[in-house]
């Protein structure tokens, strides 16, 4: 590997250069807290309390010798800062402009445009990308100064589209910062931005790392990025990829491909990452590997469309697990999905995702039955309704059998897989004993006591739905009240869950101040199976003996319901047939994310999707 590395002046940065960026560099990110804290360096060095400041290490890449007196550069590394330095000595230059300082107002032009040996003049920076920055800085020198003096700098935001809004909002920070600093200063307006002129250009100090190939100078981009600066994993990533579609790749579809994954998973996107290493390549909870290497290393070598397209498929799985819907226009799940997803989504199971991932695809390749699917998510559902909720363990006792089992069901799945992953999950379940007790605390009551609490009603319900479930042999259970068979009014005690069964919300209010016989006479016409049952046994008897019920409940739950395997169905070869023909292609899934980016504009965000607003066109 090749390089130069040498200590310099930003005036040296600005001098006699011009930049480009590669197209897969990320947007400009910089924000109100990164301005500021810049600013505040800079003031540091013009007010004399600094000497210098140090910025950091720049990566580039010389594209060619130098033509004309000019050399040539790609930013490989530090495109935030040098953008935003831009940003800044073009604010000077305004604040210069409107102060009508027209010789220091020329002087600093040279640090924005640079002339070569024919007298022909460019930016500094030039970019599709930033398009706001080069409008800037052109309209800045092309304006008299009455004309500077009267813009309204607030009404630059306005003018450009979203992508180059925070260039905008750059320079107007820049420019009312420094407005108020020369307000606060005791020095002159000439003094001050002259001051701070000089100690952009000449006191702020860097390390340039110039590269000899453009191979060695991402080689370097990432060792820098991989001790500690603020890239997150999935720009690495995305950077990963762009280049290994170079040169012979579509880089402009993998970019666009890319886009509408950051569209997709909006805020999320870190995460899906993360969940996404875990069901492919993870095997274990590898502390010192970081998501992005994981991915990184198993695909070097190779081209990266594959990934990108593998990505781009399990983004949208992964948005169903965020979002799981069955409106009419946004439906993305079936009933059984959707009832599993949105569990997981409220009590913030997400650990359980890179298993969900894999499931999903195996079923989408036809290698899973849909009835095995099926089952098998609802085992998941059950099995932590009993872990987690009625068991109170904490779900981080079961990350390496997810991160194991995720990647061995990805890529070698085979239904003796599936069975070894459920049989780990259940020999993590509690004793019988240790189950039986806590299953004993559970109770809700709506007067004052020691259920009154609504996650003991939350507990309570899913509780008596997954036994409804399964006492009735069905996949679904419908939305039902929770009854009370003894009254509770007076007698807290009988919150307890042996005393409660599901109920439609019309039965339950005929039940209000109703006896023992009169109640048993109202399960009988009930569409639930526990409470015609209960109707049933106990048809001639005055009273029911609460606590023997949940013991037997209880033991129902722990033997029948979490110790019952799933089926081994054989899968119908039509039906798999059938639907492998049906698996969404990526043009077709790209048209579905397209509908959906089109219903984005006609679209509120969700209120009881906090954190996935960004997706309010789901």
């Amino acid at each position: 590997m090749s390089f130069e590395a040498d200590d310099k002046h930003v005036y040296d940065l600005f001098t006699k250069r011009c930049y480009g960026t590669p197209r897969n560099q990320r947007q400009y990110v910089w924000n109100k807290r990164n301005w500021q804290e810049l600013f505040d360096d800079v003031l540091l060095v013009a007010t004399g309390k600094e000497a210098t400041h140090f910025i950091g290490s720049i990566v580039l890449y010389k594209e060619n010798d130098r033509k004309n007196g000019i050399s040539y550069f790609t930013i490989v590394d530090g495109q935030q800062r040098i953008i935003s330095l831009t940003i800044f000595l073009a604010s000077v230059a305004f604040c210069l402009h409107c102060y009508e300082f027209d010789d220091e107002f020329r002087g600093t032009k040279q640090y924005l445009f640079t002339r070569d040996d024919l007298n022909q003049e460019a930016m500094v920076i030039k970019s599709e990308q930033y398009i706001a920055l080069e409008r800037i800085i052109t309209g800045l020198f092309s304006i008299s100064p009455n004309m500077a003096k009267c813009f309204e700098t607030a009404a630059l935001v306005k003018q450009f589209s979203q992508n180059n809004k925070n260039l905008a909002a750059a320079f107007v920070f820049f420019i009312n910062s420094i407005y108020k600093q020369i307000e606060e200063s005791t020095l002159s307006p000439i003094q001050v931005l002259l001051n701070l002129r000089t100690a952009i250009t000449d006191n702020l100090l860097y390390v340039d790392i110039t590269a000899s190939s453009e191979e060695d100078a991402y080689t370097i981009f990432e060792i820098l990025n991989a001790r500690g600066s603020a890239l997150e994993g999935h720009e690495l990533l995305k950077n990963f990829i762009l280049r290994g579609i170079r040169p012979d790749g579509d880089v402009d579809t993998a970019k666009t491909t890319w886009s509408e994954i950051e569209s997709l998973l909006g805020n999320n996107i870190e995460r899906f990452v993360k969940h996404y290493a875990t069901h492919k390549y993870r095997t274990s909870v590898q502390e010192g590997i970081s998501d992005y290497k994981l991915i990184r290393d198993s695909n070097k070598g190779i081209p990266t469309v594959p990934l990108l397209d593998d990505i781009y498929q399990k983004s949208i799985y992964y948005n169903r697990l965020l979002s799981p819907s069955q409106s009419e226009e946004s439906a993305n799940c079936s009933n059984v999905e959707f009832k599993v997803y949105a569990f997981f989504k409220k009590h913030r199971q997400e650990q359980i995702r890179p298993i969900l991932l894999s499931l999903i695809h195996q079923y989408e390749l036809g290698h899973l039955s849909q009835e095995k699917y099926e089952e098998t998510l609802l085992f998941l559902y059950d099995f932590f309704i009993c872990y987690t909720i009625i068991g109170q363990e904490n779900s981080n006792k079961i990350t390496n059998a997810i991160y194991k089992n995720s990647s061995i069901l990805e890529n070698h799945y085979s239904d003796s897989a599936l069975e070894c992953f459920i049989s780990e999950l259940k020999n993590k379940l509690p004793s019988k004993e240790v189950f039986l007790k806590a299953f004993s605390n559970l109770g809700w009551s709506h007067h004052a006591g020691y259920y009154d609490d609504d996650r003991n009603k939350e507990r309570v319900q899913v509780v008596l739905e997954v036994l409804e479930r399964y006492k009735c042999a069905s996949k679904q259970c419908a939305a039902f009240t929770i009854e009370h068979i003894l009254d509770d009014t007076n007698f807290p005690e009988n919150g307890i869950i042996g005393n409660l069964i599901p109920l439609e919300d019309s039965l339950n209010s005929r039940c209000n101040g109703k006896d023992f016989a009169s109640k048993l006479k109202i399960y009988e016409t009930s569409m639930f199976y526990t409470a015609r049952n209960i109707a049933q046994r106990y048809a001639g008897k005055s009273t029911i003996d609460i606590n023997e019920r949940t013991n037997i409940m209880a033991m129902d739950f722990y033997n029948r319901i979490l110790k019952s395997s799933i089926c081994s169905v054989q899968k119908n070869t039509n039906d798999t047939k059938m639907r492998k023909q049906g698996i969404e292609t990526k043009s077709t899934i790209k048209k579905t994310i397209g509908n959906m980016m089109k219903k984005a504009n006609h679209s509120t965000p969700e209120n009881d999707l906090p954190d996935v607003q960004q997706l309010s066109f789901l």
